[in-house]
């Protein structure tokens, strides 16, 4: 569980699940998270939390059962079991690149960055959103017609491509880079 830093400590919170051995993983909707060294492009971000155990990670297989992991509004562990849809979904405010998938386990508020479980052990993804069946539209999204939930998680590809992102990004820091040389016009001011 994380909750939110200043100027709401401890008011907000969410699930995180273990990236590697120094950082951990969330949802980036989470407002104020301490310790924060990179946003994605998605609704993910990475921040230093040290850990001796890491959690395997790898991408999901659509049709295979889920499990969705983490805390619910009350600081209670709640889980819901499902199964990974082949769908993929994109969510408003944030850039088209990110592509979400999607299970039809059920989720509650609290759980946003916890993990989503294989059968195997495997970390296949974290907890996202809940899109309202209520809501979707039976033309354009035929595939997610009839389901009693759908419920959003960020997958391990979409993740670790965050991830390379914010390596390439230290990567460029730590090289001085050169000045790069600037071609125009120069304006000149007509003589009256």
């Amino acid at each position: 569980m994380v909750t939110s830093g200043a100027p709401l400590p401890m008011l907000l919170m969410a699930s995180a699940i273990q990236w590697n051995a120094d950082y951990a993983v969330t949802a980036k909707h989470t407002p104020f998270l301490r310790n924060v060294v990179h946003e994605g492009l998605g609704d993910v971000v990475f921040f230093k939390h040290k850990a001796s155990e890491i959690p395997r990670w790898r991408q999901y297989v659509p049709g295979e059962a889920v499990t969705a992991v983490g805390y619910n509004s009350l600081m209670m562990p709640v889980q819901g079991k499902g199964h990974a849809l082949s769908s993929l979904v994109r969510l408003d405010g944030t850039p088209g690149s990110v592509f979400y998938s999607v299970h039809d386990g059920p989720i509650t508020k609290g759980m946003s960055g916890g993990p989503v479980f294989a059968d195997d052990g495997n970390v296949v993804g974290i907890n996202i959103a809940i899109i309202p069946t209520s809501g979707i539209d039976a033309v354009r999204r035929p595939d997610l017609v009839g389901k009693d939930r759908v419920s959003v998680f960020m997958s391990f590809s979409e993740i670790d491509k965050e991830w390379r992102r914010y390596q390439y990004m230290l990567a460029r820091k730590s090289k001085p880079q050169a000045p790069t040389s600037v071609k125009g016009f120069v304006a000149v001011a007509a003589k009256p």
